[in-house]
């Protein structure tokens, strides 16, 4: 049964092919041999669509791994995570526990540095003055 849609989209499909033949017919030999070129080398680059497991049916290019490599979508995650691992190992941090060692912990435990030593603004200065 052919609803209303279909028969529209055939009727449209007809006069569009139409429309194209005719203009085939007006085409140069030149222009028509680049075309027929172009179409067996298209034709020629054509890979089947493969099913992954039957759950996705993806273009025989997608599976070709020197594809992806000449795309730069292909790179931009990993330049991403080379430049956060790179950043991360490279920044210098300023974490007063580190150069500290843990006497800082020692000190709050046993009761030689008061807790309210930790809210004072230049507490940071005084530990690296104290510590060199």
């Amino acid at each position: 049964m052919d609803t209303k849609q279909d028969k529209l989209d055939k009727d449209f499909a007809q006069k569009f092919t139409r429309t194209l033949n005719w203009g085939l017919s007006r085409i140069e030999d030149e222009k028509l041999a680049r075309i027929r070129a172009g179409r067996q080398k298209a034709l020629a680059a054509y890979r089947e669509p493969v099913s992954i497991l039957g759950l996705v049916t993806v273009s025989g290019h997608t599976l070709d791994v020197s594809n992806w490599i000449r795309k730069p979508l292909f790179w931009l995650p990993i330049l991403a995570i080379v430049a956060a691992v790179a950043a991360y190992t490279l920044s210098g941090t300023d974490d007063i526990y580190d150069e500290t060692g843990g006497e800082l912990d020692a000190q709050l435990l046993t009761g030689e540095l008061p807790i309210n030593a930790f809210l004072d603004k230049d507490f940071g200065s005084w530990v690296k003055e104290s510590s060199q």
